[in-house]
């Protein structure tokens, strides 16, 4: 499968996270890359939903351990393709990266019930499927949690990211 391009309008979402009430992830603790492009919590991702390619706010963490609570409430497994991904640690504050093997994805949830959709913009939310590290891993990255990297159950392959703002309503120029 190709390299595949996805479109969306230019969306104004804000995530809160359970430690800000300002609306704003004050330290990310987790990012990934793909294609060159690095995602973080709050931002708008790329995931394969069955065979489509869909985007939707990375809104937190999902701990596999209480999968079957996640996907009791609706929500679906994804694949997330990415080259590499970091944890930011807990002892030097740093974000250590390590390379996504060939053929696996990062899974992901996919939540795109009424409650999860932001107010405004009404864009499904994602959350990053978490494991506990092993103990070689917690001395490497610092963090006791690890994203759960998987065979994919639809696509490894990239998805391209398009934002397009959308154009200047006409009705502006009455003005």
């Amino acid at each position: 499968m190709g390299l595949a391009s996805i479109r969306i309008e230019f969306w104004s979402v804000v995530v809160l996270s359970k430690s800000s009430s300002s609306g704003l992830f004050s330290q990310m603790c987790a990012s990934f890359e793909s294609l060159g492009k690095q995602f973080r919590p709050g931002r708008i991702v790329s995931a394969w939903v069955g065979q489509r390619a869909e985007t939707a706010v990375w809104s937190g963490f999902a701990r596999s351990e209480i999968l079957p609570w996640w996907l009791g409430k609706g929500c679906r497994k994804v694949d997330i393709p990415a080259t590499r991904f970091a944890e930011r640690s807990r002892r030097d504050g740093r974000m250590h990266w390590a390379e996504v093997s060939a053929g696996l994805v990062i899974r992901g949830l996919w939540d795109s019930g009424e409650e999860a959709k932001d107010a405004k913009a009404a864009v499904p939310r994602l959350w990053i499927v978490t494991r506990q590290s092993s103990t070689v891993e917690e001395d490497a990255f610092g963090h006791e949690r690890m994203p759960l990297l998987e065979a994919p159950l639809f696509s490894a392959a990239p998805i391209e990211l398009v934002i397009e703002l959308a154009p200047p309503s006409p009705q502006l120029e009455l003005f």
